[in-house]
């Protein structure tokens, strides 16, 4: 007898609501969200610890994704990393979390749309990503990262995606070494020219 099968022999003695989810756990020990009272059960060399929490997290811990979720939500906004919460969700669907919606704080569906959110770095088009520590990172910050490479085909998209205009004044901003700032400020130059002239025929 496992200790499932126990927790779910007390639940039918007591009458009370489990969260148990069919996710095998690790042999010995169970901690088990009830609806009943907070209590510790040793039986055939298992221990299950039966844990008094809300319906809603008793309803989460009934399924796989849903204890995945309490476990994100035990840990609190303030203790988890954005890789984290990818780790856990970045395969799930919206409607897998849409499921969820109501069951869950907003702070930590906020959270998990964020993680998963497209990267900038993939929207723009860069041959990297930039913004591999920080999915939220401001655009203005992104460009500084980019100009600090100083790829010209990444520099080139930056222009077509936020305008030369932008990308001009974030450069003007920066301290960039001498080699950079040149090569960069020939970049822009080059770039500019080149949307001029591709945009003359049309006004033509």
């Amino acid at each position: 007898m496992d200790a499932p099968t126990i927790a779910r022999a007390v639940a039918q003695k007591t009458g009370e609501r489990l969260g148990l989810s069919p996710i095998p756990e690790p042999t010995g020990h169970l901690v088990v969200p009830t609806s009943g009272l907070t209590r510790t059960i040793q039986s055939v060399g298992h221990t299950v610890q039966f844990r008094r929490m809300s319906e809603r997290k008793v309803q989460l811990a009934s399924t796989a994704h849903g204890r995945t979720l309490l476990e994100l939500w035990t840990r609190g906004m303030q203790n988890l990393t954005t890789l984290e919460i990818q780790e856990a969700t970045s395969d799930w669907t919206t409607d897998e979390l849409d499921r969820y919606a109501s069951l869950i704080p907003a702070w930590l569906r906020s959270a998990i749309q964020r993680a998963n959110a497209p990267r900038k770095s993939a929207t723009i088009g860069l041959s990297g990503a930039y913004d591999w520590s920080n999915v939220n990172i401001k655009d203005d910050v992104l460009i500084s990262k980019v100009l600090e490479k100083h790829k010209f085909e990444d520099v080139a998209r930056l222009c077509f995606y936020y305008g030369v205009p932008r990308v001009k004044r974030v450069f003007k901003r920066r301290t960039f070494e001498p080699m950079t700032h040149a090569s960069v400020s020939r970049m822009l130059s080059n770039i500019s020219k080149g949307l001029r002239v591709a945009q003359e025929p049309a006004h033509a």
